[in-house]
């Protein structure tokens, strides 16, 4: 099975996974994010949407939300919850996005970078889209090492090898594609990685 038809085969069942306080957390979360009213924000591998109410929360109604997947029924299921005219819906992989140079203020990549095939080319094609001054804000709700064994132990081989880099690995990819400012946050829980463009 490849790694597009492991997310669809799972996307009608996928928010069973966010109970209340997951839903929580990822409020807290993006609030940490700090995304300004009027942004532009592309949530990268964005799944059915989990995080749109939260984003579109922060950057209100001057802003504009871009959800991207390569799982076309990952996109149906958050088309069949959210209507709202902000958000713009595109299935494209990670590694070639259809958007002009500098289109954003901000991407979000949550629980979605260890399934890029090719990190560095995604990196890279964030980098291109992403606005002087933008921020790339990795996320995930487990630690590296406990997301290598959650894969490892869910025994699907679309998804046992999807990991995230180490950090030395992560900050030498960001750098080499422009970033600066680079923050990598790795706790029990609790993944975040940051920088500026």
């Amino acid at each position: 099975m490849s790694k597009r038809e492991y997310f669809d085969r799972y996307a009608h069942k996928w928010d069973q996974l966010y109970d209340l306080e997951t839903k929580d957390r990822l409020e807290k979360l993006i609030h940490s994010f700090k995304l300004k009213k009027g942004s532009q924000v592309l949530d990268l591998g964005c799944g059915t949407g989990i995080l749109f109410p939260y984003i579109l929360k922060a950057i209100s109604k001057k802003g504009r939300l871009f959800g991207v997947d390569f799982s076309k029924k990952m996109l149906l299921e958050a088309k069949r919850k959210n209507q709202n005219k902000n958000i713009i819906l595109i299935c494209a992989p990670a590694e070639n996005l259809p958007f002009l140079p500098e289109s954003f203020d901000y991407i979000i990549a949550f629980a979605s970078f260890p399934h890029f095939e090719s990190k560095t080319k995604a990196i890279g094609e964030i980098s291109r889209v992403l606005k002087k001054g933008g921020k790339l804000f990795i996320a995930h709700f487990l630690g590296r090492k406990e997301l290598k064994e959650h894969h490892h132990l869910s025994r699907d081989e679309a998804v046992t090898n999807d990991t995230l880099p180490t950090e030395k690995a992560l900050k030498r990819m960001l750098k080499n594609k422009g970033f600066k400012k680079i923050v990598i946050l790795d706790e029990p829980s609790l993944y975040i990685a940051c920088g500026e463009k």
